[in-house]
């Protein structure tokens, strides 16, 4: 065996099997993760008092499901492929890393939020926005990326383990966020002029093209090593 072979040989061990650990560790945690929502929408739907509001969960397969939320759909994704931090990354700093670089690869859960009538009539050219997304490593350990309400106190890597509790805490918080976002009106001169073809389609749909604006801001690095260094 060459010395190229053998290096090769290594990273196809070390890489290949860490990401089968950390993709497969991802579709457990994803699994329970959609068991608990499927739950507690039926929970959350048996206490509504007007049957009016549509609270359904939606399993779309082993990477994908949507919970309906009154007039809100959340999506919940997870993503096939398995992701390491940049190096310019500050976790790297820090001893969690530090001690095993394994730790730094994740399974990448993404919550989106669109207006549930979008989804439902396929409105392909409505707009959604990302509430956060969700790193997960090989342990179970993660942290959040998303709006401050969501990820302050999921920011830290390595103190908190991806559960029961902390799956349901996310789940709720995310539909609140993507709930109290109310769809607002395009500006008049956004929509003031229309084609034959735009009013054949408004016709169609009985509305205009619709977005719910969302997102987040990311951390700044600075930010994430100041929590970090408090647990250093």
């Amino acid at each position: 065996m060459t010395q190229l072979e053998g290096i090769l040989l290594n990273l196809l061990h070390d890489k290949a099997l860490l990401k089968q650990e950390v993709i497969g560790g991802a579709h457990e945690k994803f699994n329970m993760f959609k068991k608990l929502m499927a739950e507690e929408v039926k929970n959350l739907g048996s206490k509504l008092t007007d049957k009016r509001i549509r609270m359904q969960f939606i399993d779309k397969g082993i990477n994908e499901c949507h919970v309906m939320a009154g007039s809100d759909a959340l999506v919940f994704h997870l993503h096939t492929n398995v992701f390491t931090l940049p190096s310019e990354h500050p976790f790297w700093k820090h001893n969690y890393l530090k001690k095993d670089f394994s730790k730094g690869y994740f399974g990448v859960i993404y919550i989106y939020n669109f207006l549930a009538k979008s989804i439902i009539q396929q409105h392909l050219d409505d707009g959604g926005g990302l509430i956060a997304r969700i790193f997960i490593n090989k342990e179970g350990a993660f942290f959040i990326e998303g709006s401050q309400q969501i990820a302050e106190k999921y920011l830290r890597l390595g103190r908190h383990k991806f559960n029961e509790k902390t799956a349901k805490e996310i789940f709720l918080l995310t539909s609140i966020s993507a709930v109290d976002v109310d769809l607002t009106i395009p500006n008049y001169e956004e929509v003031n002029a229309i084609s034959v073809e735009q009013l054949q389609e408004i016709s169609s749909n009985l509305g205009i093209h619709t977005a719910k604006k969302l997102g987040f801001q990311l951390p700044n690095h600075n930010e994430i090593s100041h929590f970090e260094d408090e647990f250093e």
